[in-house]
This record gives C-alpha cells, structure tokens and sequence, in this order.
C-alpha cells in the first residue's frame, strides 16, 4: 500500500544554541539513503513509498535520535491509498491547476 507521510522529530532537551538544524540533518540523512522520494519543509519531512518502507525509515530516524537524546518528539500524519504512485506531487500540482 502507497503512503504519503509527514513528520517531525525533535529531542526536547534544547541545545545550549536552540537550533534543531544538526537533528533534522541526521534525519535527513537516513530518509535520503532510503532512496524514497521525499521533501523537505520547514515544519517536517514529506515521504513517500510503501508504508512498511515509510514507517520504517521514519523507525530509523527515531532510534537514531534517541541514541543521545533521553527525550524526543515525534509527530506523524499518514494517507495511505492503494495503486496509486507520485502523490506527493500530483497533490500539489491538482491544487495549482485549481489557482489558475
């Protein structure tokens, strides 16, 4: 079964600088080497593939966080839909045919 997931992970415990950049990094890290097509936002991390694929990658990217970090946040929307491949982008693209 095709999914489009988003997520966002974060630890609780600040850093002495506020900035989540070097934890998204990590993340982003293991959601490029799934080869998944995916993008990312200012609020999350769009993927997409099969939802075993998906939600393992996002697994990864939890265990990986947590490996320094006693605490951490995660967030998950998830539109899982049969047959149906690159709705990442024809759901952007349905809505700005529907601007014109």
């Amino acid at each position: 079964m095709s999914c489009v997931a988003t997520f966002s992970l974060f630890p609780l415990e600040r850093p002495d600088d506020g900035s989540l950049a070097p934890y998204v990094a990590r993340s982003l890290r293991i959601v490029e080497a799934s080869g998944l097509d995916h993008q990312l936002g200012p609020m999350g991390t769009v993927i997409e593939g099969e939802i075993e694929e998906v939600l393992d990658v996002i697994r990864q990217c939890h265990d990986a966080m947590r490996a320094d970090c006693d605490r951490v946040y995660l967030t998950l929307a998830v539109d899982s839909r049969s047959g149906k491949d690159g709705r990442m982008s024809s759901k952007v693209r349905s809505v700005e045919e529907r601007l014109k």
